[in-house]
């Protein structure tokens, strides 16, 4: 049967019109055979990082649950004192470590604490204006990307998700759906902000980078659904929170329309009444890397027969584990980025899917 005259029809979109054909066919060979694809999530299923800009709108917006005391345990916890690499300094070129990084951050986090999160002396625009406002924002960026750089991306993870302890799960997925809507509405693209100059203290001036904003990519939305109404389960596995996801991939707003249950994300422990812990849930696989394909075998194959994926999509390293693994697997849908997942180009199964950096819309160009 010809894709013309088969009832599985993807929406054009930007879809490179070779990978829309061949996903097309993929869809049609396996409907209504009991199989299932899965899918990463941040910048594969959507454009950008949800966690990084849940992190970025905590930041702006100082939306924290944890006391001065607490936050200052949280900041340092599990990170070696240890000074960084040669090339994170500051902009007087004196390398730095987290003691240094985070003594400054939990001086400013005292003052903002004291003014803003816990009683609201200042407005959130008078927060924002001051030195220590500033000093804060940079300096938390600034850790945020060297902690990846100098320890093991495990920690780097663990310490973001930390700072979401002493919130309900309720709390998180709302403010996620607050995070979700504002960066949506915002540019894309990286952001460079400087600490203060007038509160230099241990760590001295540096400057935070960081990718901001977020977009829907209704053409894998699209797919989706179409793989859905053929019969075919769609699974995701993030390395971001399972709350984030959740509210990101089901609620009705966004357009995925996914269940809840086929969502594998990373989990903190919890109270019983369900106030988040800084402690990860190791119950579960830690889903990045080989905890992908993990979860995977864990949880999803027994559900067919110990079959795997016919469909995996990916964009980067923490992906290639699950893109791999399986030799049920047909397609590999890469969503390309620079640098990324570049020893995969050549597999035969790989369908390589571009994208355009400032729009962070899909390309049908095949380069």
């Amino acid at each position: 049967m010809s894709v013309e005259s088969s009832c599985v029809r993807l929406d054009e979109g930007r879809w490179n019109p070779k990978n829309r054909e061949i996903l097309e066919k993929l869809i049609e060979k396996y409907r209504d055979t009991n199989s299932y694809a899965v899918f990463d999530w941040d910048n594969t299923s959507i454009q950008g990082d949800t966690q990084l800009n849940l992190f970025i709108y905590q930041i702006e917006n100082l939306v924290y649950k944890l006391n001065p005391q607490k936050f200052n345990e949280v900041i340092r916890k599990n990170i070696p004192t240890t000074d960084f690499e040669e090339r994170y300094k500051n902009l007087d070129g004196e390398i730095l470590n987290v003691t240094k990084l985070a003594n400054d951050i939990y001086k400013d986090y005292t003052f903002l604490y004291e003014n803003y999160i816990s009683d609201k002396k200042l407005s959130l625009k008078e927060i924002r204006n001051t030195e220590e406002f500033k000093d804060f924002r940079a300096k938390m960026h600034y850790l945020h990307n060297a902690l990846p750089g100098n320890f093991s991306a495990e920690l780097a993870c663990l310490w973001e998700f930390y700072l979401l302890s002493g919130m309900t799960k309720d709390e998180v997925k709302s403010l996620a759906k607050e995070s979700n809507d504002a960066k949506l509405g915002e540019a894309i693209g990286d952001v460079i902000v400087e600490s203060s100059r007038v509160l230099t203290g241990e760590a001295g001036i540096v400057r935070g980078i960081y990718d901001n904003g977020l977009r829907i990519r209704p053409e894998m939305a699209n797919l989706y659904h179409e793989l859905k109404r053929n019969g075919i389960d769609v699974y995701i596995i993030s390395a971001s929170m399972q709350e984030l996801i959740e509210v990101f991939a089901t609620d009705k707003s966004y357009g995925y329309n996914l269940d809840a249950e086929n969502i594998y994300a990373m989990k903190l422990k919890s109270t019983t009444d369900n106030i988040l812990l800084d402690e990860y849930n190791y119950d579960i696989p830690f889903t990045q890397k080989e905890g992908k394909s993990e979860t995977i075998n864990k949880f999803i194959r027994s559900k067919y027969n110990g079959r795997g994926p016919i469909l995996v999509a990916g964009d980067a390293v923490g992906d290639e584990s699950m893109l791999t693994e399986f030799e049920d697997t047909e397609v590999l849908l890469i969503l390309k980025r620079e640098g990324k997942l570049d020893n995969l180009v050549n597999d035969k199964r790989a369908l390589i899917q571009y994208r355009n950096l400032k729009t962070g819309l899909l390309d049908p160009k095949n380069y």
